[in-house]
């Protein structure tokens, strides 16, 4: 195996970073050029940073699960792949779920979006106006997942703990508690609404989207007015609108 000290190495020493932050893409990009396992000698020679810096910051970043590491030395970790599969989500997505929505859309007469969890929020990648003209209906729109359908459709799915746990972590003991028996009914309808909550007037349904393996990807929406749209009977439409979408993920 080539260790990062044989490689074509500048005869002067690089200059390392200042940043905390230069330090850590040094030590990730040496990590990637290398092409395989490395010491901590080889990171602090290739980017000039101090044997016990680059040690401490390989521990951060092994932490953080950015690197990994193996009995030959660290390698890149799993996280960066799952950041790098999130960063084309919306693109995969919204090849998939266009059609839908749109159909959805033409079924309903109603605001319809699809939406991705972005740290407290659902962010809209995708919506299609119905007969709410105070509605917004834009691309990078914001809604808190805490209360809207999308946000609770997604966080009855979600793996992650933590994200739910960071999420829920205003509301009071009997609020979450309560909070956290609604995930549960979501989960078994596949399917939440929010009635006047977050925007009043305004009643939402909302569905997960989900990737072939079973991972919740986003969520799709259906919104209008409380008094003139009726939640049941929108909500096997909106059901069947995130299977085709899963559906047409697996087929891509």
């Amino acid at each position: 195996m080539t260790r990062l000290a044989e490689w074509n190495t500048p005869a002067s020493e690089p200059a390392p970073p200042n940043s905390v932050l230069g330090r850590m893409i040094a030590i990730l990009d040496a990590v990637k050029e290398s092409g395989g396992p490395v010491t901590i000698t080889d990171l602090a020679l290739h980017t000039g940073l101090p044997k016990s810096t680059a040690s401490r910051m390989v521990a951060d970043l092994t932490s953080q699960r950015y690197l990994d590491r193996s009995d030959d030395g660290v390698v890149l970790g799993l996280r960066l792949f799952e950041l790098g599969a999130r960063a084309s989500l919306p693109r995969r997505l919204l090849a998939a779920a266009g059609p839908v929505i749109r159909n959805l859309c033409d079924a309903t007469g109603e605001r319809v979006g699809l939406w991705v969890q972005q740290g407290s929020d659902m962010v809209a990648i995708a919506a299609v106006p119905g007969r709410l003209p105070m509605l917004p209906a834009r691309a990078g729109m914001r809604s808190p997942a805490l209360t809207t359908a999308s946000g609770k459709a997604y966080l009855a799915f979600c793996a992650d703990p933590g994200v739910v746990n960071r999420i829920a972590a205003p509301l009071v003991e009997e609020a979450a508690a309560h909070f956290r028996d609604e995930l549960t009914h979501v989960r078994a309808a596949v399917l939440a609404t929010d009635i006047d909550v977050s925007y009043p007037g305004i009643a939402a349904v909302a569905t997960p989207v989900m990737s072939p393996d079973r991972v919740v990807l986003g969520a799709i929406s259906i919104a209008g007015p409380s008094g003139a749209m009726d939640p049941a009977g929108v909500s096997p439409l909106v059901r069947a609108a995130g299977a085709t979408v899963t559906r047409r993920l697996a087929a891509a």
